[in-house]
């Protein structure tokens, strides 16, 4: 080696060197995607094959290359170790300093293009009332579709670079805490505000990487639009539950849990339960990441990748904030749930949220995280607990009655089993639906919930983890579940029969908690297909 430029350089021991051109193809040059990228290293070249070309094969660069290539809708090849000498040439044919300043100006005037897409694609979405943006880069297209009302539709079509770009520019330029790199071949998740025309807009970023691409989604969490404090009487909650829910926010101390599948809303409902409390007291909020932003309230975002700030972390310092209330966002592990139990017996009122499939069943996913019975049964700790979800309510303007609907004509018969007197009352979606709900034939979505106060009775079934005959007595209490909820929404004629079997399972008239019936379900068998004339 006779470069200056070599002098220093050693090369792995067993690895061949490539010391010159000739040892590549004839028509393999430098990509000129890549070529501000690489100016701006210095220790290494992207060629058009999709060859890396470095000194140093274990410098952090050379990963961080790998994802610059795929955002730009390149394919990483082989990594080569090559003569420094042999990387100055081609970066010096790369093109001269006011040539590097006019590749830096053009991806700047890139990055400020895509941002502007960015912008426009999340005003569009808030235009159209809508939930979560989904964004779906494939090898051959990147598909935009839109959740509203809880159901997916296709908003536009792009081409793949175009959403790798935006991806790539949402993650990198426009977070809080912006990464290095955005990739897309492993999981990232991340919060962004947007400063728009309406106000300022905060957006939760999730990345996953799939065949062929990755999915990014993009959940809306504040419009920017002055909306207000959504109440629990218009989230749709009962007035008796409405009740439960405000006596257990004037506790002293013990635990308010809500659960619920992942987008039913209980940020929402948590952020209605807030504005409750009154503002003479002290509230500290641990979110991953703060979503619904609530003025009156010290609201700390968490970082779960490292342990010193996580929630239980987080937790354990707000008790040393001398808080009268803690919001832990999820208690997803067993220090969690400490933190929740030691607020609740030193004196606090604690809100968190949990992942289950009823409001009783609360009580198994704390056992299963390994809090004891006993302690699970204690007056101090559990207050009162909250199952929701969200079902689809029926335009008013518009809806048509069920016996008129063409879809629901073979349905009809076992629904006017179930409802009898009430089967006249059963509305169904307008195909096309109308001007005032924007043609998709509903007028938002409503909770059906269940909510249970902890009473002296029901701790004597938790202390034995007896949830079935603890559902036994709340339903000898007038207690309902969610799926009672959902009925009597469909009773009213508020809510599409479709619409309420694609959250509670289809409709019955056995009672299941007295055993199921099979002879009744094999008389409903018979009696379709002597109607169909089979």
């Amino acid at each position: 080696m006779s470069d200056p430029a070599d002098n220093n350089f050693k090369a792995p021991p067993g690895v061949k060197v490539v010391t010159s051109a000739s040892q590549l193809a004839v028509d393999d040059r430098p990509a000129p995607e890549m070529a501000a990228w690489c100016l701006q290293r210095k220790n290494i070249i992207v060629l058009k094959s999709g060859t890396i070309l470095t000194a140093d094969p274990g410098s952090r660069d050379v990963q961080n290359c790998r994802i610059a290539m795929v955002n730009k809708g390149l394919r990483p090849g082989k990594i080569m170790v090559a003569a420094p000498s042999l990387i100055n040439t081609f970066l010096a044919n790369l093109g001269s300093a006011e040539d590097y300043k006019q590749i830096q100006q053009e991806v700047a005037e890139e990055i400020s293009s895509q941002q502007k897409r960015l912008r426009t694609l999340v005003q569009e979405a808030i235009d159209a009332d809508v939930s979560d943006i989904h964004i779906e880069v494939r090898t051959d297209v990147c598909r935009i579709r839109f959740r509203k009302y809880g159901e997916l539709y296709l908003h536009s079509e792009w081409f793949p670079r175009l959403g790798r770009e935006v991806a790539a520019v949402a993650f990198n330029k426009e977070t809080d805490h912006a990464t290095a790199h955005f990739n897309p071949l492993v999981p990232q998740d991340a919060a962004m505000p947007l400063r728009l025309s309406g106000g300022e807009v905060r957006l939760r970023l999730a990345s996953m990487p799939a065949h062929g691409g990755f999915d990014m989604v993009m959940r809306i969490l504040s419009s920017g639009r002055a909306t207000g404090t959504v109440s629990l009487d218009d989230l749709g909650y009962t007035p008796e539950q409405i009740y439960i829910i405000k006596r257990a926010i004037a506790m002293p101390h013990g635990a308010v849990l809500l659960s619920g599948p992942t987008g039913s809303g209980k940020t929402t409902t948590l952020a209605s339960c807030l504005h409750l409390i009154k503002t003479t007291r002290k509230v500290y909020t641990i979110e991953d990441p703060v979503e619904k932003v609530v003025p009156t309230v010290t609201q700390v975002p968490v970082n779960t990748d490292t342990d010193d700030r996580s929630f239980a972390s987080f937790g354990r310092a707000a008790l040393r904030m001398d808080p009268d209330y803690i919001v832990l966002g999820e208690m997803r592990d067993e220090d969690t749930a400490n933190v929740m139990l030691r607020a609740t017996i030193t004196g606090h009122l604690v809100f968190s949220t949990i992942h289950t499939n009823s409001a009783p069943g609360i009580i198994l996913r704390l056992a299963d995280m390994g809090i004891s019975s006993v302690m699970l049964s204690d007056s101090n700790v559990l207050v009162c607990l909250i199952f929701q979800r969200l079902i689809a309510v029926l335009c008013p303007h518009c809806k048509i009655p069920a016996v008129k609907a063409k879809e629901h004509q073979e349905e009809l018969h076992r629904w006017q089993t179930i409802f009898e007197e009430d089967y006249p009352k059963l509305y169904a979606r307008k195909p096309g639906g109308c001007n005032h709900c924007n043609r998709s034939a509903l007028a938002g979505r409503k909770v059906v919930a269940e909510v249970v106060w902890v009473d002296e009775k029901g701790r004597e079934f938790i202390q034995k983890l007896d949830i079935l005959g603890w559902e036994r007595y709340l339903r000898s209490m007038g207690w309902r579940t969610y799926r009672d909820r959902a009925m009597q929404m469909v009773r009213e004629g508020l809510v599409d029969p479709f619409d309420a079997e694609a959250l509670i399972g289809e409709m019955t008239v056995t009672d299941e908690s007295k055993g199921f019936d099979y002879n009744i379900a094999r008389e409903q068998m018979e009696k379709e297909k002597a109607r169909k004339g089979e």
